[in-house]
């Protein structure tokens, strides 16, 4: 159906305008190229059915192009079809408000790449990709092994075949293998230190069902954490917690010998353990204590979301936007905020607030530095920088949030490799905000911790710029089109831009059907 129709449709001559938006100008057509048809006469099942041929990149920007395309475009029924032929293998859609095509932009934008450290070439390659994977939510390399988590809760494990090329770079054996190691997983992790010697075994947050009670059938579905060896998945640990505890993230923090357990629940508190880990290869059978952390024992209102960790420190980001953290050792305290005062070496659990006039939602934590990520998308760093990796572009530490230019959506290194992952999740999106106008063109902010004021008469003086660049247009077409150019510069929502892009194009179609006149600034 599909393929009689597309050279059917590309013989005939479309109009290219929004059906909302009325007739083109100078409708008058050319003698004998025939009457223009409008896309609107197709059925909309066929429009659908042609758009889902066109590769991802080409149906997002026909969707831009007015409001009839955007509404087809958006269709579940085009992504469906898409998602289908990305992953033919997928039998789950997802979850959330648009699951079709938040899978097939899941599944279209995923990957994993990395850049070998050292050497005179900065090659980008990019690692074997499971097939079956609905999308990359989380990875992590360790000495043998490169593991990823999709949205579906599968754990995959690839082979870290990294070997030399012919021209001495670093490159990703493409003959190498990826294997499930288990379903059902939440969250995973494993030593918090960036050598990747370290990381002998993987902790996996995952739901299991249970057996009920002895003589019935019923089961219920229980949290549990389960260690596996990387090198070769065999599973050597496994704990079990009561069905009424519920988890979402799980971190590690300390020394082998005393491995800190840190789990997060779904309602926003924390519980922490303390597992011997030389010892988890051992055949026994033993009780861990489970007990609710210092940050969530001293400060019951605060409701965390997410939390990072390092060998001796944790970050934790409530879901107000607030930061707290946890520093263990003093070297780290003032590698980090540049003094030791208000340093406790008698209660190193006792979290302190980090003063931040902007939300955070997404954080990261290295050995004496960490990242933030704010409500407007910006990243800030702060800590050592000895080595230049705060990405300020100098060497001088940070004792306070120092905002740095955008990156890749996630980041991983190791002592070999920097690893970068991709996977658009469209449902990420909304918990981002515009800058204010004010913020936007005006003087960049250098820290979040100076306090310092904004420019107040930024916005204004955006406006007299827009005003300047439309009243040196000749014409009021010019006019027209520029105005249209700063609404899109504009820090607007969508419905917003959509408003002033139709009432200009009414005023310019009104203003043709006048017909043209003379134009002076003055006018």
């Amino acid at each position: 159906m599909g393929e009689k129709a597309v050279p059917t449709l590309r013989r005939r001559r479309v109009k290219r305008s929004c059906p909302s938006c009325g007739p083109e100008p100078g409708g008058q057509e050319k003698k004998g190229r025939g009457n223009p048809i409008s896309v609107q006469l197709f059925p909309p099942e066929l429009v659908e059915h042609i758009i889902s041929f066109l590769p991802v990149r080409d149906v997002i920007a026909l969707g831009q192009t007015c409001h009839y395309f955007h509404e087809v475009c958006d269709a579940e029924g085009v992504w469906r079809r898409i998602c289908r032929r990305l992953s033919p293998r997928l039998r789950e859609q997802g979850s959330g408000v648009r699951p079709w095509k938040r899978a097939a932009i899941l599944n279209y934008t995923k990957g994993l790449y990395f850049q070998a450290f050292g050497g005179r070439r900065r090659c980008l390659s990019k690692s074997v990709a499971p097939l079956l994977a609905h999308g990359y939510r989380r990875f992590l390399p360790t000495k043998d092994h490169v593991f990823i988590l999709d949205y579906v809760g599968t754990l995959f494990f690839l082979k870290n075949a990294l070997v030399s090329s012919t021209l001495g770079q670093i490159q990703w054996k493409r003959a190498c293998r990826y294997v499930v190691l288990c379903r059902g997983a939440k969250d995973f992790a494993s030593d918090p230190r960036c050598d990747t010697v370290y990381r002998k075994y993987l902790y996996v947050l995952a739901t299991r069902e249970q057996p009920g009670v002895v003589g019935t059938t019923s089961s219920r579905a229980c949290d549990c954490v389960e260690v596996y060896l990387q090198s070769s998945g065999q599973r050597v640990f496994k704990m079990t917690f009561h069905h009424s505890m519920s988890f979402k993230q799980i971190v590690l923090v300390g020394q082998e010998t005393q491995r800190a357990l840190l789990l997060l629940t779904e309602e926003g508190k924390i519980y922490s353990l303390v597992v011997n880990e030389t010892q988890l290869d051992q055949p026994r059978s033993y009780t861990v204590q489970l007990a609710l952390r210092k940050v969530s024992r001293c400060l019951p209102h605060l409701r965390v979301t997410c939390m990072a960790s390092n060998q001796s420190s944790t970050l934790y980001i409530t879901d107000q936007g607030g930061v707290y953290f946890e520093v263990h050792t003093p070297g780290v305290y003032r590698d980090l905020f540049g003094t030791l005062q208000a340093f406790d070496p008698l209660d190193q659990q006792m979290p302190l607030a980090l003063s931040l006039p902007a939300k955070i939602l997404f954080c990261a934590l290295g050995y004496n530095h960490l990242g933030l990520v704010d409500e407007f998308g910006r990243i800030f760093m702060q800590g050592n920088n000895r080595y230049g990796q705060l990405g300020t572009g100098d060497k001088m530490d940070r004792g306070e949030p120092t905002q740095v230019p955008l990156c890749a959506c996630s980041l991983c290194s190791t002592r070999e490799c920097l690893y970068m992952l991709s996977s658009h999740d469209i449902e990420h999106y909304p918990a981002y905000r515009d800058l204010p106008a004010s913020r936007v063109v005006g003087s960049p902010e250098p820290s979040l911790g100076t306090g310092a004021p904004q420019d107040p008469g930024g916005a204004a003086r955006a406006c007299e710029e827009y005003l300047s660049q439309i009243h040196s247009c000749p014409t009021l077409q010019d006019r027209m089109e520029k105005m249209k150019e700063i609404v899109g510069w504009m820090p607007l929502m969508a419905a917003q831009k959509d408003f002033f892009w139709e009432a200009l194009d009414m005023l310019q179609r009104a203003a043709g059907s006048v017909g043209p006149g003379p134009s002076t600034p003055e006018s």
